[in-house]
């Protein structure tokens, strides 16, 4: 993970957080509802890359009067640009972080399952979180859109060799590869997350959080849990640098609050080394790097946990 890090143009570290949000809204379209993909309906289609899915979501929770929150009800349009970005076959950043022995955590997975379904497939352990509110919409949308992409995939080869077909071991694997997406229920201000089993038994690679930055009092536990879960992946490395070496942090928003975004990025960047993702690598990367460009009303951070 390092490399990827020290690739990273010093043009593009945050120093002076007030300075990066004052930039960033500089160049944010004037018009921009609040980036739903579709409030209303209870199912949504979207395409990333060359797989079709089909979430469900809840509109009637995301206006009911849940008071500990109801924004993973539904899908955001951030995500589904993340997702097609990430693995998109021309992106430069894809084979640095999302390798078959690698673990990701998603934080705030809400109800879609957009980033679990892409990702998954790539990755050695792919951990969706939110809230209890969110997990059986969010195993509904990974069980069945996992299930449709690996049934698609087996016929595909199934037609295409006979040869193949015949291959029981080649074809099951193919229909289970998104099968280490794992969805568990974490609360940034009631659970400390390096208390979760399940991740104290692994190399945390990738930290992932979309659209999730909203409310100022939110901020200071998202970054609490995601320097306590970088913490536990360093205090795995005692050997010496790996490829496991650090946790990289990975953040994508879309611009809405510009006190909200100043309130993160001050706690972001006094806990971790932060940079902006530069156009140069969302070039070229179909209509998920052209939405995340500067300008399109979104911003890409990745942060490393800092030496105390």
């Amino acid at each position: 993970m390092s490399d990827l890090v020290s690739s990273l143009d010093d043009e593009f570290k945050v120093l002076d957080p007030e300075e990066e949000c004052f930039l960033l809204f500089l160049n944010k379209p004037d018009s921009r509802d609040l980036g739903f993909v579709n409030r209303t309906e209870s199912t949504v289609s979207v395409s990333i890359n060359s797989q079709d899915l089909t979430i469900h979501q809840s509109p009637s929770l995301l206006t009911s009067t849940r008071e500990a929150g109801t924004t993973g009800a539904v899908l955001w349009k951030v995500t589904p640009l993340l997702a097609s970005w990430l693995t998109h076959p021309c992106n430069t950043v894809f084979q640095r972080i999302l390798k078959p022995d690698y673990t990701v955590i998603e934080l705030g997975a809400g109800t879609s399952g957009v980033l679990a379904v892409s990702c998954a497939p790539f990755v050695g352990a792919y951990y969706a979180t939110d809230q209890d509110y969110c997990l059986k919409l969010l195993r509904k949308n990974i069980l069945e859109n996992t299930k449709d992409v690996a049934e698609k995939s087996s016929k595909s080869k199934g037609k295409s060799s006979n040869k193949r077909a015949k291959r029981g071991p080649e074809a099951s694997s193919q229909t289970t590869t998104t099968g280490n997406a794992t969805v568990l229920p974490l609360d940034w201000q009631l659970t400390e997350a390096s208390s979760i089993p399940e991740f104290k038994e692994r190399q945390i690679d990738i930290i992932i959080a979309a659209d999730c930055i909203y409310n100022e009092s939110l901020v200071e536990p998202l970054v609490d849990t995601m320097a306590d879960l970088s913490k536990l992946n360093r205090s795995k490395n005692t050997s010496g640098e790996t490829d496991h070496d650090v946790t990289l942090v990975m953040v994508a928003q879309e611009l809405r609050s510009p006190d909200v975004l100043e309130a993160f990025m001050k706690t972001f960047c006094a806990k971790f080394q932060v940079w902006r993702l530069p156009d140069k690598l969302f070039k070229d990367c179909g209509d998920g790097g052209k939405g995340l460009m500067e300008g399109g009303g979104y911003v890409v951070h990745v942060g490393i946990l800092k030496q105390y």
